[in-house]
């Protein structure tokens, strides 16, 4: 062998040799910061947590785990209502979304991360980016709880605010039907898709988890969709009825000892609740 490649080969393991310890150093360094810092993020203390992994991912930039936990630290970290230093508090909302990305960058179907971003532009009333995140992680996951449950809520807020609108506008009273009247088509123009998904997609929630806020919502969209049977008064009351019958089982629900509802699905907590005036809420179910 020419004398040349030999010192050269000796030259490389040599320094492959003398830089091993330092990563290995580098190695266990980063594996500490980010053990101390979801430590600190499970104990909610958040500027903790971040300390630590920031300089995780600094040792370690291809660390899913650290980009996921840092973003989850941000977001936690951020307030809605900002009173004071609302610069920093918006850059953690920056460094949130940043954080997200980078974890789906490098981890195209990390669906823990979908749903981060889904859950935060939920919170910023972005609907519409809430709604592709959350059906990109039902593309990995058709079985995924939280996305199936928020994203049928989104369709009934959508819905419910149309439809709300409209009866306002027109000056119905509550118990006055929409059915019967000329606005009625538009409307449901407008609303029938998304009544639709959500009654489907809260169908295969309630398949996963028998809560009593899934029934809840599940009344509430039937009552969406009876409003705008257009014309027809047997669908309107068959609609009527199966929201009944979801009240009623939201209501055996509530009232069961061991009852289950939306708190918390994995990190995000809580999920939204039905709101206090809905059909088939705690304060409408008999005692």
């Amino acid at each position: 062998m020419n004398l040349r490649w030999l010192l050269l080969g000796f030259t490389l393991a040599l320094g492959l040799a003398l830089a091993l310890p330092q990563l290995l150093a580098q190695d266990s360094n980063a594996n500490s910061e980010l053990s101390l810092g979801i430590a600190a993020y499970e104990k909610a203390k958040y500027s903790e947590a971040i300390d630590h992994l920031e300089r995780a991912i600094t040792v370690s930039p291809k660390a899913v785990a650290g980009h996921f936990y840092l973003a989850e630290s941000y977001d936690s970290a951020y307030s809605e209502e900002c009173d004071w230093n609302c610069d920093a508090n918006e850059r953690r909302l920056v460094r949130a979304i940043e954080e997200y990305n980078k974890v789906l960058e490098l981890e195209p179907s990390n669906t823990e991360a979908m749903k981060g971003l889904a859950w935060r532009y939920y919170r910023a009333v972005k609907s519409n980016e809430a709604d592709g995140f959350y059906r990109r992680a039902l593309e990995v996951d058709p079985n995924d709880f939280e996305a199936l449950y928020t994203l049928a809520v989104i369709q009934w807020q959508r819905s419910y605010q149309i439809r709300a609108e409209k009866r306002s506008e027109l000056k119905l009273g509550r118990d006055k039907a929409l059915i019967n009247l000329p606005s009625c088509a538009e409307i449901r123009s407008e609303n029938l898709a998304k009544v639709e998904d959500g009654i489907s997609l809260l169908t295969r929630a309630a398949g996963i988890v028998a809560s009593y806020d899934v029934k809840a919502y599940l009344s509430l969209l039937y009552r969406e969709r009876a409003d705008i049977e257009c014309g027809d008064r047997s669908a309107h009351d068959q609609d009527v009825n199966a929201a009944l019958e979801w009240t009623r089982r939201a209501c055996d629900a509530w009232h069961k000892p061991d009852r289950v509802t939306i708190s918390c699905i994995a990190v995000r907590c809580p999920l939204p609740a039905p709101p206090p005036a809905g059909l088939g809420q705690p304060n409408g179910c008999p005692d």
